[in-house]
């Protein structure tokens, strides 16, 4: 969420124009009808990577605008990025190179420090387990198998498809998306029923692990549904958008406001119930102490690259 909110940009019709009552407060001052956010660069939707062992891997935003394009969803790049990552060896823990800026050193595993998280064959052969023994046999089919992505917006068929063909183990949703019909879970169930082939990520909502912040988004995507058929999104000349879509609330206040508190709280956040807890397994995992270090470094990386989606070259 934090990361989202150093990217926002609520534009999704264009800097000027009317976005009515839905964003008052992103206006720029002394000027009727444009808003802060310049050009219009992709959705506030974002997706993020993390190991079993509790380390930030990457980042992508939904970069549809930008390409012209209904596929460049943030998980789907995420997933392309993180395989293309392996073949050059670019890890956001080191120092800027080429001009780019400095990046901040944190203590990197082992394995990172021999190939970028480690998803090479060569590294992990005999660290990854395939689901099922009959699972298919070639190397990368299982070099994802322990990566959570965590994404901002339910998955659509397509990145529970991309991320089903990745083995990634889990993918945890921090607002529900009415449109995409519970299709995670639909192919989780489906793809478990057989052993022969690639297995969906289990999908995880918000709700499950005690997020407050999802129920103040799916409330406030209801309540902006209800709306906006009476109170437009965007007008600008002759159009009028209507459109009860959770991409256009993504852009209102409201759900700014909700961004925005979820971001003062990591910030503020230093007090943990059980710092030193860390899981069994896998060797060398983080402590929960490490893991909240961890998180702000990498957030310090993304507001000093100031980009939505990643400096790497891929």
């Amino acid at each position: 969420m934090s990361i989202v909110l150093d990217g926002w940009n609520g534009n999704k019709y264009g800097e000027v124009g009317d976005y009515g009552q839905w964003r008052v407060g992103q206006r720029m001052p002394h000027a009727a009808n444009v808003y802060r956010g310049g050009s219009y660069l992709g959705h506030n939707i974002a997706a993020l990577a993390v190991d079993a062992e509790g380390h930030v891997i990457d980042y992508d935003f939904n970069h549809n605008e930008i390409f012209d394009s209904s596929v460049e969803h943030a998980e789907s790049r995420l997933v392309r990025r993180v395989f293309a990552l392996n073949q050059v060896y670019d890890s956001w823990q080191g120092n800027g190179e080429n001009g780019d800026p400095p990046r901040r050193r944190i203590a990197a595993p082992a394995r990172q420090q021999r190939r970028v998280f480690a998803t090479a064959v060569t590294d992990r052969a005999d660290r990854v387990t395939p689901r099922t023994p009959e699972k298919v046999g070639s190397g990368y089919s299982t070099l994802l198998s322990d990566v959570t992505v965590y994404t901002s917006l339910e998955s659509c068929a397509q990145c529970t498809g991309i991320m089903c063909l990745a083995s990634v183990k889990e993918v945890v949703y921090l607002q529900p998306d009415a449109g995409q019909f519970l299709i995670g879970n639909i192919m989780r169930q489906a793809t478990k029923a057989q052993s022969l082939s690639f297995t969906a990520p289990r999908p995880v909502s918000g709700r499950e692990i005690g997020l407050k912040y999802y129920s103040e988004l799916t409330e406030g995507a209801e309540d902006f549904a209800a709306r906006v058929r009476d109170q437009p999104f965007f007008r600008s000349g002759t159009k009028t958008n209507n459109s009860p879509s959770v991409t256009s609330y993504l852009c209102t206040d409201g759900a700014f406001r909700t961004f925005e508190s979820a971001a003062e709280e990591l910030s503020g956040l230093s007090t943990l119930d059980y710092p030193d807890h860390r899981p069994d397994r896998p060797e060398g995992a983080l402590s929960n102490r490490e893991v909240l270090g961890m998180v702000k470094d990498f957030l310090e990386y993304v507001k000093t690259v100031k980009n939505r989606g990643t400096s790497h070259r891929v």
